[in-house]
């Protein structure tokens, strides 16, 4: 059977019609999913807006430097940032004869991922534990090294803290 357009939107105003009444019995939450196959809709009224997607094969992040981008599947979708994303805390201390900054992160979500940059373009990477902190490490730091250390989440925010190495 050959899929059009016009089906494809026939088929989509059915699965929105038909969960039209279990929606308004609910708390306003839609999880979030993706169908792989082609095209985008989107629709809105009432105050309320409906987007869907197919085929989006370039899924995965991409970066480079200091940057990230991710691509497919609606990055950030379902359950996105804590919105308390941040560096809670940067030390620097000597250890051994040689200085080591650790770099801490609270307020992030189990399991998103997350990348430290230091000015200099240094950068170490980790997953948030399961109390929402990360941590990251970086040794043989120069003696009065300074600068900023910025995190960077999986699910879209960052946040920066100085820090000053003895």
């Amino acid at each position: 059977m050959k899929k059009t357009p016009v089906n494809l939107v026939r088929i989509a105003f059915g699965w929105f019609v038909c969960a039209a009444p279990s929606v308004m019995a609910q708390e306003f939450a839609v999880e979030w999913f993706t169908i792989d196959g082609g095209g985008g809709m989107f629709s809105a009224g009432g105050g309320f807006s409906l987007g869907g997607t197919l085929a989006q094969s370039d899924a995965g992040v991409l970066s480079g430097s200091r940057f990230a981008v991710s691509g497919g599947f609606w990055p950030g979708a379902g359950d996105g940032c804590a919105g308390t994303e941040r560096v809670a805390k940067t030390t620097c201390k000597d250890r051994n004869g040689a200085n080591q900054l650790k770099v801490i992160l609270a307020g992030g979500r189990e399991g998103d991922t997350f990348t430290v940059t230091l000015t200099d373009g240094t950068s170490s990477s980790g997953t948030v534990n399961r109390r929402g902190k990360g941590k990251a490490k970086f040794s043989n730091r120069p003696p009065a090294d300074s600068g900023d250390a910025t995190a960077s989440w999986g699910c879209g925010t960052s946040d920066a803290k100085s820090y000053l190495c003895p």
